[in-house]
């Protein structure tokens, strides 16, 4: 079931006007003694309902749970091998799964307008043995020039969210055509990750006693996407994230510059073990903590590279003070790491 489709808020709508409808009707029907009780569950009944559908109209104003499973937290996502590959480029022993039915006629149509395609994917982790999936961007350039080796930016989701986030909520397909368009940046592929399941938090972390999704997101997917759409190799990955996601950007960054070379976080914050949850992944593990914790890391390893952005509107008081925070750090203690920042007008911790 589609929590964020049309027919299922036509549903939820019609159930919503009808009880309230056939409460107003039975208020004075009811018999004898059964009238007080049968008032109180009636009116119990309206609440909870009111409740649900407002519950409805903010998961799809923000995305944070697309099934039934993603909110039960039971949803599983299995392994399928990788699809054979229609492109110029061949898999190897690693691969993305490509879930659309003629998706390079469709993208070569599209690229002679000027436009990408967003696909969606299943990517195998060989390494972390995780298997999620997710969508990639693939611009206009990628079907017209076989030859051409493109970066990489991978965009990671918050808690909870998904990857249909930037889809929905955002329009990212547009913008990366028209940024690429307006040569304000490169042709770029996109990868859109899931970066948990199961209606877990990962702080995109390897769990002490849980999924090694760190391995998966930093390692499995950049490698999954160049064996199958032959981006370029080696340090031409950015990374850019939303709340949990800026997190994971930020941190994965600083653990992998040999194959970051920059680090967006959008709205992010910079302590492992913040987002409701998220501690149970350390299982008190205090090393563990600090380790996954950009601001111990940029105060005791000085890292140089990649370059960090960070990014919060000004009503996100929140996450401009971890920005804020983050950036007298490094000056202090890691000169020579970039890092810049900037504000979006009036901004809070929403799309």
């Amino acid at each position: 079931m589609n929590l964020l489709g049309t027919p299922f808020l036509a549903a939820m709508t019609v159930v919503a006007v009808l009880v309230p409808v056939l409460v107003a009707v039975g208020w004075n029907r009811w018999p004898g003694h059964a009238t007080w009780p049968a008032r109180v569950v009636s009116l119990v009944l309206v609440m909870v309902v009111g409740a649900a559908y407002a519950g409805v109209l903010i998961n799809r104003s923000f995305g944070f749970y697309s099934t039934a499973g993603d909110l039960l937290a039971t949803s599983a996502l299995t392994y399928r091998p990788p699809s054979s590959f229609q492109g110029p480029h061949q898999n190897g022993p690693d691969g993305v799964a490509i879930e659309q039915a003629n998706w390079f006629q469709t993208g070569q149509a599209a690229a002679r307008q000027g436009q990408g395609v967003l696909l969606p994917v299943l990517m195998v982790g060989r390494r972390s043995g995780l298997s999620r999936h997710g969508f990639v961007y693939l611009p206009a350039a990628w079907f017209l020039d076989a030859g051409l080796s493109l970066p990489v930016v991978e965009m990671l989701h918050g808690y909870p969210g998904s990857p249909g986030n930037y889809r929905v909520q955002l329009g990212i397909q547009a913008i990366l055509d028209n940024e690429i368009a307006a040569r304000r940046m490169p042709p770029t592929v996109a990868v859109f990750p899931n970066t948990y399941e199961r209606g877990r938090a990962s702080e995109c972390v390897d769990a002490i006693r849980g999924q090694r999704s760190e391995t998966y997101l930093a390692v499995d997917v950049p490698n999954d996407v160049q064996a199958t759409f032959g981006t370029s190799p080696g340090r031409s990955l950015g990374l850019l994230g939303y709340s949990e996601g800026g997190f994971c950007a930020v941190n994965l960054g600083l653990h992998h510059p040999d194959r970051v070379t920059a680090a967006v976080s959008l709205a992010g914050y910079f302590t492992a073990g913040t987002d409701p949850g998220t501690k149970a992944l350390y299982v008190g593990k205090r090393d563990a903590l600090l380790r996954n914790s950009p601001l111990w890391w940029v105060r005791h390893r000085a890292p140089t590279g990649p370059a960090l952005q960070l990014v919060s509107g000004t009503d996100d008081t929140f996450s401009l003070k971890e920005d804020r925070e983050l950036a007298r750090t490094a000056l202090r203690y890691a000169p020579k790491l970039p890092v810049t920042s900037a504000l979006v007008p009036n901004g809070a911790h929403n799309f």
